[in-house]
């Protein structure tokens, strides 16, 4: 039952941080709002609740298990890194800084995006070269979306 509840946690935060993520994508000023707040938080909570799916389940996962779900967990990390450092570039703006921040949230939106991509499509029975294709796909379009959202903000 833990096991379940910290699952949902960990998606609940990832579907409210991609959500919120969308919406503070391209800031109108340095100025860091409470939805951001949201963003943020969801974004570590999510975090927070993969390390203790990944800490209850490490004793019963093989090496090879150990081995992926100690990758998605530093990703995981980078991801909320990623969030942290957009929050930093919004309390102290040099420069470029809108560039730097929603490359930064942008890259947490299409991790999250793809996350949500490859485990419902590999749920549904997806074979595995599907589910690359919809990812490739998803990258391409995430980041086409980060160079537009970019180009705006710069004009």
């Amino acid at each position: 039952m833990p096991h379940t509840l910290l699952i949902l946690a960990h998606a609940a935060c990832g579907l409210i941080a991609l959500v919120v993520g969308v919406v503070v994508l391209r800031p109108q000023a340095a100025h860091v709002t409470p939805l951001f707040h949201v963003y943020v938080g969801a974004l570590w909570l999510m975090v927070v609740f993969l390390v203790a799916v990944v800490a209850l389940d490490w004793p019963t996962l093989d090496i090879g298990g150990q081995a992926l779900f100690g990758a998605l967990t530093l990703l995981a990390l980078y991801v909320g890194w990623r969030g942290w450092r957009a929050l930093q570039r919004l309390r102290n703006p040099v420069g470029n800084w809108r560039s730097g921040y929603i490359e930064d949230v942008g890259f947490t939106v299409i991790a999250l995006f793809e996350g949500f991509i490859i485990i419902s499509a590999l749920d549904l029975g997806a074979p595995v070269w599907l589910v690359l294709i919809i990812a490739a796909l998803g990258i391409v379009a995430g980041r086409y979306g980060i160079q537009r959202a970019q180009e705006t903000a710069a004009a």
